[in-house]
């Protein structure tokens, strides 16, 4: 389940901002399945009631309408649309307090990348529709096992009477957002197991588990995790929550994985989600030093840019904890916070998980430091460090129009595939590129990106544009789609 925040607020799986027209809503996506007709996409628009116009309806009422265009391209050419109008709840006075409502689309797409285009516009607003182009891709098989994209829930029941939120025998209604703040106590996931029957054979039997875990160490939390048997089926649905008000703040991935009698992993699927919980905090120190590689650590200035090194791949509990609690801290504090940092990473020698990372920020610092910030502290140091070297890297610091820029490429980050980063420099003297785009969930993404490079010699005219016009010599879109 993919998706972002129209408005306001621009969201890929995380929340990043853009400033665009009134219309506030969040969409998202996932990717299913079916034996007899094979792969489709599930799309979700959640609406703020307020944020959009009304007009007097016939019957004296008033209504908003959207104008929703979904565009499924490869290339020039589009493989599947649809446009539609979605009308919003009637209020009987525009004074009153406006419901959000929901829309859900079911649309069949066969195997393949797209260039998933959605275009959203107020039919009683002068304003200009909102347009955002996102990369999909889908992929299922009619003989391998398979589990389709975690839809995250709202609510959920049996289905008495088939409709749109319905699915193998229950309604289910979206969370179209993957952020949880502290006032959601719960997490409700849906996924379907596909072809179990086909390689496992039928009625055999085999277990699903599911947990949560820390997107940065891929660590499991050991109160979130359960299980279930299932019987091998065509299609087999795994539905349940987990109960998250103790969860801490920070970025998660909800996992969904089948094993075999042998306990032999199947197949795996992860679904990334954000929490904000400022009110529970859990001991991030280790309590005993003795006899560890830390202990001799003397000099306080030294560990404390050791620990300043580590906030490219650390949680946010763990940069909050280091900002706030450690840079006036004693000695001893920071030497237990260093070592629990590095036994989450590495439980059997912490030591050498260290020297690895320090050899890497080594690096950063010498190929992207400036006169004054370390390399770590730059976006493409950071990078390196969270997601390790590219595949590729595209430099082209003399574009006419464009500010110098990098675009780097990566085959697979964890379990993303093919993601990319452009980074650039607008001051056009220091060895500090910005990053200014990324498809990679938690990072910037911005849909005006290809805007805002050609800055350099093209004034926006429309702070909602996102296509400059074409500029000679101008390659930043090709080597973003097409990376070598």
């Amino acid at each position: 389940m993919k998706g972002f925040v129209l408005g306001i607020i621009f969201l890929f799986s995380i929340f990043n901002g853009i400033f665009a027209a009134g219309l506030k809503a969040y969409f998202s996506y996932a990717t299913f399945y079916s034996p007899a007709n094979g792969p489709y996409i599930e799309t979700y628009l959640s609406v703020n009631g307020e944020s959009i116009h009304y007009t007097k309806t016939k019957e004296g009422s008033y209504q908003g309408s959207l104008e929703i265009t979904l565009l499924f391209k490869k290339g020039d050419e589009i493989k599947n649309f649809k446009k539609y109008n979605l009308l919003s709840p009637a209020v009987a006075d525009t004074s009153l307090p406006k419901k959000n409502f929901l829309d859900l689309q079911r649309i069949s797409l066969a195997n393949g990348t797209y260039e998933f285009e959605i275009i959203i516009k107020d039919n009683n607003s002068s304003e200009k529709p909102f347009k955002s182009v996102q990369l999909l891709e889908i992929d299922f098989s009619a003989n391998t096992m398979q589990i389709s994209e975690i839809e995250f829930f709202e609510s959920m029941q049996k289905s008495v009477e088939k409709s749109m939120i319905s699915k193998n025998g229950y309604d289910i209604v979206p969370f179209v957002s993957n952020y949880y703040p502290a006032s959601i106590d719960k997490i409700g996931f849906y996924a379907e197991i596909y072809n179990s029957s086909k390689v496992l054979g039928e009625n055999q039997k085999y277990l699903v588990n599911y947990y949560i875990e820390s997107f940065e160490t891929s660590h499991p939390f050991a109160n979130y995790k359960a299980f279930s048997r299932q019987t091998a089926n065509e299609v087999n649905v795994v539905l349940n929550y987990f109960n998250i008000t103790e969860l801490p703040t920070g970025n998660y991935n909800l996992v969904v994985e089948a094993r075999n009698r042998d306990n032999d992993l199947l197949i795996s699927k992860k679904m990334f989600f954000q929490r904000n919980n400022p009110q529970y905090q859990p001991i991030l120190t280790a309590e005993n030093i003795e006899k560890t590689f830390v202990e001799n650590f003397s000099n306080r200035d030294t560990l404390w840019e050791n620990i300043c090194s580590l906030e490219p791949i650390s949680t946010g509990m763990e940069i909050s904890f280091a900002r706030n609690q450690l840079k006036n801290g004693d000695l001893k504090t920071m030497k237990q916070f260093f070592l629990n940092f590095w036994l989450t990473r590495n439980e059997t020698n912490p030591e050498e998980e260290w020297k690895k990372y320090r050899t890497n920020v080594e690096k950063v610092n010498k190929i992207y430091g400036t006169s004054i910030r370390k390399g770590y502290e730059t976006d493409r140091g950071r990078a390196f460090l969270k997601y390790g070297e590219p595949n590729t890297i595209s430099k082209q610091y003399n574009e006419p129009s464009a500010y110098p820029y990098e675009i780097w490429h990566y085959y697979k980050i964890k379990n993303f595939s093919n993601k990319r980063f452009i980074f650039y420099n607008t001051d056009l003297v220091s060895n500090d590129f910005e990053l200014l785009h990324s498809d990679m969930v938690g990072e910037i993404n911005d849909p005006n990106w290809k805007m805002k490079l050609h800055k350099r010699n093209h004034q926006l005219r429309d702070p909602y544009e996102n296509d400059p016009v074409d500029h000679f010599g101008g390659r930043s879109d090709d080597f973003f789609k097409n990376p070598r």
